[in-house]
């Protein structure tokens, strides 16, 4: 509806009426229905995009829920104990030698990182100066994760439900 300039009254833009060519004194009524469909489609699509780009990817738990801790002992006696212990000590004074095989229980922090690094880093090195070898030409990527299922039961309860990952850096000093 327009509100029309001559008699100050609503009429609908129709042939018979002046109004229609009066632009200069038309007024809405109100936005149109299809303005506020498309309002409302687009207010949809962003919060779609804010909630997909905000959600967490798969968890550290999710990687390693179907996983065989048993088999990833038994791979890591064979291929990681000799530098990363028994326990998952690591070597001694391990962050004071250079590159050192650290410690992969709750005393290290192997659990600052998430399962997907740890896999990746057991696969295809830490770091390019690391003394640790690539396992890719001899473990599969579910031996990996196998392994890392391994390393999780040497670490707290506390670490496991509370400070893998991101959620490190507001982990407490209960662990």
């Amino acid at each position: 509806m327009w509100l029309h300039a001559a008699h100050g009254e609503k009429c609908a833009p129709t042939p018979r009426c002046a109004c229609r060519s009066d632009r200069a004194a038309q007024t809405s009524s109100g936005p149109s229905a299809r303005t506020v469909a498309y309002g409302a489609v687009g207010a949809l699509a962003v919060a779609l995009i804010v909630a997909l780009l905000s959600s967490p990817g798969p968890s550290s738990a999710s990687l390693t829920a179907s996983a065989n801790p048993e088999h990833g002992k038994a791979l890591y006696k064979q291929y990681c104990v000799s530098c990363h212990g028994s326990n998952g000590q690591g070597e001694f004074n391990w962050m004071y030698r250079e590159r050192g095989a650290p410690a992969l229980d709750s005393s290290g922090h192997a659990w600052h990182h998430e399962d997907a690094q740890l896999v990746s880093m057991i696969l295809d090195k830490p770091a390019a100066d690391s003394r640790m070898p690539a396992w890719r030409e001899v473990l599969s990527r579910d031996d990996a994760i196998d392994v890392v299922a391994y390393i999780k039961t040497m670490w707290t309860p506390f670490i496991l439900a509370n400070c893998q990952g991101a959620k490190h850096m507001a982990c407490t000093s209960e662990h």
